[in-house]
């Protein structure tokens, strides 16, 4: 219960307390004062009306038309004269009909007791007369009574609950803020109170829970510039400020090994080609000032492309990694970032005729290792640089998939329509070893050919705007059947898919539906596409939307990326997932940071991609601040 509600109830009884006592008091003392007047009267009216009758010379007539006068005034409800021997000479009675309640009349119990006065004839004694007052018009002034008593109560009440709800208002406003507070500081989200409350308690408080919060906002931007700082020194070009060759190296290893969009794509190499004349002409200074300006330019590129990494490989080599990106794509994205750094180098006209540019586009998959694409790299650009002038290679390849869109679009249409889509559960995990936890994805099934994994068909599913059938899909598979045994189901969604109102809209009504058979759902986003979305304002509404369904966050292919450590008291995800070969790869610092910053935001830290033993072994020994996925 409420304090307010606590507060209200004890008021309450307590005026009904009193209440009750001034009833008691006022009713008790009113009854008894009521009752002697009406006897005393009822006395009066006896001995004055015995001695009247006594004149009337023993005439029974005239006693009773005497009697009838006074019984006609209503005040009376029975006037009586018996002989000396008990016998009844005449009677005059009405029964009592006050206008009150009945509950009230048995509550007060008001009692009009006889009074008797002898009549004579001179010295002989005619007989008793008895007079009882009529107490009808007592009960009604009692019941009026009574009815102002407890109205001026119930408008006192009224106004002392309302004087009450004022200060309590008043006083709870900066407890109803300190809440909000707390709860912020759960959230990574740090609200200050500027309106500081008059009483020295209040306020005494709500300037402690500043100084917390401040002080915890100030702990987690150290934290995360920490974390930041650890991560750009071992994954950050010094000079160009891409991503180095170390960081290339273990995001081209887990993106061929992914089950998702990013195991196949393309890569596009830049080499900058004549920089010893150029550092004899210009110096070292000028021509880094250039390699930076064309690193930058040529990153730029690839912006809008979902988990592309651009990093810096060698000396003068730059390299894209494009997911889920065909050879034609890329290619154009070459030739705009060799035209756009060609720009960069033309406005120097000592170096205009030395430096030129030679670029190299490859195909990677599951099937190309590390070694066998950075071969196909260095001799793609070997052959663009003996050109001696800005020139694009491509090293074409064919997959055996459906080249055209059309083709792409027939193909997903039919297996939404004919059921061909198999379900496939992978990074699979459990939290207390009972509840299994998975995310679900659909491999395509093409005839005779076998499967098409989610990875290939997915970006295509994107282009052509199907995801919203590939999901109505998914939500009727896993109504249609609970007996898969997965009480937590991951599932990656696109943002554009959730900023839809009918979208979001059907998958919650979805979740309601599988709450019911136990199940929790959690919405994955990539975690570029988080970056991209940044400052649309489209991720908090959705992440509280999400929040009160009971939907939970996840965020896939996590990096730490310094925007995205931004992004985190934004996001407030329940599970954050890295591959494992970034994550044995960090220094014990970097990694420290990073968990120590998820787990102020409450967030799980699942690592995924463990394919040997060896590699448990090494998470083994490293805590138990993780789940290996």
């Amino acid at each position: 219960m409420t304090l307010f509600r606590q507060i209200i109830v004890v008021f309450t009884l307590f005026f009904l307390v009193m209440l009750a006592v001034v009833l008691a008091i006022s009713f008790n003392d009113s009854r008894e004062y009521i009752e002697n007047k009406l006897y005393t009267d009822a006395q009066n009216t006896a001995s004055t009306l015995a001695v009247t009758m006594s004149q009337a010379d023993g005439d029974t007539t005239k006693m009773s038309v005497m009697a009838d006068a006074v019984f006609d005034t209503g005040y009376y409800r029975k006037i009586a004269l018996k002989s000396m021997r008990g016998e009844t000479i005449f009677e005059k009675s009405r029964d009592d009909r006050p206008g009150v309640p009945g509950w009230f009349v048995r509550l007060v119990d008001l009692k009009g007791e006889s009074a008797f006065a002898q009549v004579s004839n001179g010295w002989q004694p005619l007989g008793m007369l008895e007079v009882v007052s009529d107490t009808t018009l007592s009960l009604e002034y009692l019941y009026a009574l009574f009815k102002k008593i407890v109205t001026v109560f119930l408008v006192s009440m009224a106004v002392g609950v309302l004087i009450i709800v004022l200060i309590l208002r008043t006083i709870l406003r900066p407890l109803e803020t300190m809440e909000k507070q707390a709860e912020g500081v759960l959230q990574n989200r740090f609200i200050l109170n500027r309106d500081i409350p008059r009483p020295l308690e209040l306020k005494r408080v709500t300037l402690a829970i500043n100084g917390l919060v401040e002080r915890m906002e100030q702990m987690h931007k150290k934290l995360v510039e920490q974390t930041r700082k650890n991560r750009e020194l071992e994954y950050r070009d010094t000079l160009t400020g891409l991503n180095n060759r170390r960081f290339f190296v273990i995001r081209y290893e887990e993106f061929v090994k992914a089950q998702d969009s990013r195991a196949y794509g393309a890569g596009v190499a830049l080499r900058l080609c004549g920089t010893m004349e150029a550092n004899k002409r210009i110096g070292y200074d000028s021509v880094n000032a250039l390699i930076r300006e064309v690193a930058r330019k040529f990153a730029a590129e690839a912006e809008g492309v979902e988990d592309a990494v651009a990093a810096r490989i060698s000396g003068m080599e730059m390299a894209l990694l494009l997911p889920a990106t065909g050879l034609e794509e890329a290619r154009t994205l070459a030739e705009k970032a060799v035209e756009k750094a060609r720009a960069c180098l033309d406005d120097d006209d000592r170096v205009r005729e030395v430096l030129y540019l030679a670029a190299a586009v490859i195909h990677y998959d599951h099937t190309k290792p590390l070694e066998k694409f950075l071969s196909a790299v260095d001799l793609a650009l070997n052959d663009a640089a003996a050109q001696k002038r800005d020139t694009v290679r491509t090293m074409t390849y064919t997959n055996g998939l459906p080249t055209r869109k059309s083709e792409w679009r027939e193909l997903l249409e039919e297996a939404f329509e004919k059921e061909k889509l198999v379900p496939h559960l992978a990074n699979i995990f459990s939290e207390n070893g009972k509840e299994i936890s998975a995310e679900l994805r659909f491999d395509l099934e093409e005839g005779e050919k076998g499967r098409i994994p989610y990875r290939l068909y997915a970006p295509m599913m994107m282009q052509l705007g199907l995801f919203p059938a590939y999901a109505a899909y998914l939500f009727g598979y896993l109504l249609e059947h609970p007996e898969m045994q997965c009480s937590r189901v991951f599932v990656e969604m696109p943002m554009d898919y959730l900023d839809t109102t009918h979208h979001f809209d059907a998958m919650l009504a979805f979740v309601k539906k599988l709450k019911r058979s136990g199940r929790e759902f959690v919405v994955e986003f990539g975690q570029s596409e988080l970056i991209h979305h940044r400052d649309d304002g489209a991720i908090e509404t959705i992440v509280d939307e999400l929040a009160k369904a009971g939907v939970g966050v996840a965020i896939a292919r996590f990096d730490a990326d310094a925007k995205m450590l931004e992004l985190l008291h934004k996001v407030r995800p329940a599970f954050v997932k890295i591959d494992v070969a970034q994550f044995l790869d960090m220094s014990d610092a970097l990694r420290n940071s990073l968990l120590l910053l998820l787990r102020s935001i409450g967030a799980k830290f699942l690592v995924s991609g463990v394919g040997s033993p060896e590699e448990l072994e090494k998470l083994q020994s490293i805590g138990e601040d993780f789940l290996v996925v």
